[in-house]
């Protein structure tokens, strides 16, 4: 995975965009600087209509993230604790200048090829960005083992009196760093993550450095797709222990389980948006092996109602049932009295508009958020919890998806 070296753009430029597109063709996407953009530091009426206006005007591609907290104007929800960060709940842009790339080509989306800017993003791009020895910041767990236990034991009190039947408890981890730091922290989280859906994104002084490995919704040419991953395990020491892992998580009664619930939700979601009897679960419970983990990952697809926007979808799909649980209003409701701290831009998405409308959106997890002006510096790990789940376990899984932050920040 070639990563353009964006260390000075980042630094001049106030709006920056990075996104990996793990497509057979591996296509990437660098955007700079900002001709349109929409900004909402909190939910309110109308948003989601808004973005689609926004989106429909748009003449070149867009780029950003949706916050969690946009749950708030989709259901009648509310964020007790909002996160201290203070990252626009939806901050979505239009390039001035969009470039497509890949190992063997180029291409301009947007932009004047005599603006200096364009001349260097150019010349970035022929570059491998180098992957800094450390960094000078430091990241620690919010809450102890004794608080995650006792959060979970809540959960679990929760399934049983049925209110809900899983739920994603995340816990937040939280440090600081130099407001320049962004940019090499990116590349130090990709460079061990090597993650498919991996993205920079720099908005004012609010940055995402994102290793995600999920999908949350992809739209082309009529159809979505949908591919949550439920089920993490370690990657083995030898080709033998990883083939036994591997094998272990493919088989897990438990993990399957909490895959097959959130398929579940997802086909119901999607068929709010859909055309009649075009919901299908085309892979389920699949193993999809990254550098640092093993990823149980099913595969839901519809065709969509023509007459349905990208309002209309994430009206019916957002926030992804993967970061919430099932059912998911009340897992959500759930959530904001369980979680001491709101998540922010943690658990919703970044990702693109195409001048079509087609879009591609991930799943905000195994990232970091930054703030260049308080030079705050968050992440949140968590994983969905069952009537089969044991504490012990859980809490180790949390431990195993926080290892490439820690490293990527303390070592």
């Amino acid at each position: 995975m070639h990563v353009p070296d964006l260390n000075s753009l980042s630094e001049s430029e106030s709006h920056v965009v990075l996104l990996f597109d793990p497509t057979p063709n591996a296509f990437s996407y660098l955007g700079l600087g900002s001709k349109r953009k929409l900004i909402f530091e909190k939910p309110q009426t109308g948003i989601l209509e808004a973005f689609e206006d926004f989106s429909k005007l748009a003449s070149s591609w867009s780029f950003g993230w949706l916050g969690y907290d946009l749950k708030n104007e989709i259901e009648d929800l509310e964020t007790r604790n909002p996160s201290p960060l203070g990252h626009p709940v939806v901050a979505w842009w239009e390039p001035e200048i969009a470039i497509r790339f890949s190992d063997s080509s180029v291409e301009i989306l947007s932009g004047d090829d005599d603006d200096p800017r364009m001349i260097e993003a150019l010349e970035s791009i022929k570059k491998e960005s180098k992957v800094p020895e450390e960094i000078q910041g430091e990241m620690v767990w919010s809450w102890d083992k004794t608080q995650y236990l006792s959060a979970f034991e809540k959960v679990k009190q929760l399934i049983q009196q049925g209110d809900v039947y899983e739920l994603n408890l995340c816990m937040p981890l939280k440090g600081q760093t130099a407001s320049n730091t962004s940019w090499p922290l990116f590349r130090r989280l990709q460079n061990l993550t090597q993650a498919p859906f991996s993205a920079y994104l720099q908005c004012g002084p609010y940055r995402i450095m994102s290793g995600s490995p999920e999908r949350f919704l992809k739209k082309e040419a009529g159809r979505l797709i949908s591919q949550p991953i439920k089920g993490t395990v370690r990657r083995g020491g030898s080709p033998e222990e990883d083939k036994a892992l591997a094998h272990a998580l493919q088989n897990s009664e438990k993990e399957r389980a909490e895959n097959v619930m959130i398929v579940d939700l997802v086909r119901n979601d999607l068929s709010r948006v859909a055309e009649k009897a075009s919901v299908e679960v085309t892979d389920l419970c699949s193993i999809y092996s990254l550098e640092t983990v093993h990823q149980m990952v099913s595969t839901i697809e519809c065709s969509i109602s023509p007459e349905k926007g990208i309002s209309d979808i994430l009206r019916a799909t957002f926030p992804m049932g993967s970061m919430t649980g099932a059912p998911k209003i009340s897992a959500m409701k759930h959530i904001d009295q369980l979680e001491l701290e709101g998540r922010g831009a943690y658990s919703g998405s970044i990702g693109y508009i195409s001048p079509t409308g087609d879009f591609d959106l991930n799943v905000l997890i195994r990232s970091l958020f930054h703030n260049s002006i308080s030079e705050v510096l968050m992440a949140s790990v968590g994983g969905a919890i069952t009537s089969l789940s044991d504490p012990e376990q859980e809490y180790q899984e949390c431990q195993l998806k926080a290892d490439a932050i820690f490293k990527t920040v303390n070592d």
